[in-house]
């Protein structure tokens, strides 16, 4: 990693990112009109995007059949059900895998058999 962007501190490392400068103007504005510094929501607007961006990944590598439904779960850094919420928020179709499920699936026929 490059130095001259990296630098760590005991509990927090430093990251620096360049803006044009249209960008810094509006990032100076955003952060104006709050009660926050300027790191703070830089901080949290990277983590938000850091979730996002491993959430798509997930879903991508699950469309792909890299992995199965635990397996994007578990990349997403997620329960397997708000993985496939999010999913249904993005129109993506859940594999007609029942093995994806696991044991609670084999509960759940257990429970509720199909009528004959």
């Amino acid at each position: 990693m490059n130095q001259s962007t990296t630098q760590k501190t005991p509990n927090r490392v430093t990251k620096s990112i360049r803006l044009k400068p249209e960008e810094a103007d509006e990032l100076a504005q955003l952060v104006a009109d709050t009660a926050y510094s300027e790191a703070a929501l830089m901080r949290q607007w990277v983590l938000v995007g850091m979730e996002r961006f491993r959430v798509s990944e997930a879903i991508r590598a699950y469309q792909e059949a890299e992995v199965d439904l635990r397996g994007a779960a578990q990349r997403a850094g997620l329960p397997v059900a708000v993985l496939m919420e999010e999913m249904a928020v993005r129109k993506v179709a859940v594999l007609d895998v029942p093995e994806d499920f696991g044991p609670g699936l084999a509960a759940l026929r257990q429970a509720w058999p199909k009528d004959e």
